[in-house]
């Protein structure tokens, strides 16, 4: 019995679209690989941000204290939501920077990845 299930694989292993298939799980490896490191940037932005994000409150919170003596609170909260939705802006923009990055990276991949296929077989069937 192994004998023959040797005999068959070692057929299998020969035939063309093996290494197709071979090339194809490779390139799958790498677009994995690309997304989890995309993925990890997208989450060190974000924590930055919420940081960000986080002390500008507390520092709100600080500014509407000290503007009760002068009345100028409705200043202060006006001030606070012009730069909160400037940064929300401005992070948004960066995260969909960083998602097409990884789009264009995945589309130059795929492209090579299918033209390599494509010449390997050209190259097979002229041979």
């Amino acid at each position: 019995m192994t004998r023959n299930a040797y005999r068959v694989y070692r057929h299998v292993a020969t035939l063309p679209t093996f290494d197709a298939v071979e090339n194809v799980i490779e390139a799958s490896i790498d677009i994995h690989v690309q997304t989890l490191s995309v993925a990890a940037r997208i989450q060190t932005e974000a924590i930055d941000f919420v940081i960000r994000r986080w002390q500008q409150q507390v520092a709100l919170m600080g500014d509407l204290v000290g503007s009760v003596g002068s009345n100028d609170a409705l200043d202060v909260v006006g001030d606070f939501v012009r730069t909160a939705k400037i940064d929300y802006a401005n992070e948004t923009s960066k995260l969909l920077t960083i998602g097409s990055e990884l789009a264009s990276q995945v589309a130059y991949r795929a492209r090579e990845e299918a033209n390599a296929v494509f010449n390997g077989m050209a190259a097979r069937t002229v041979a």
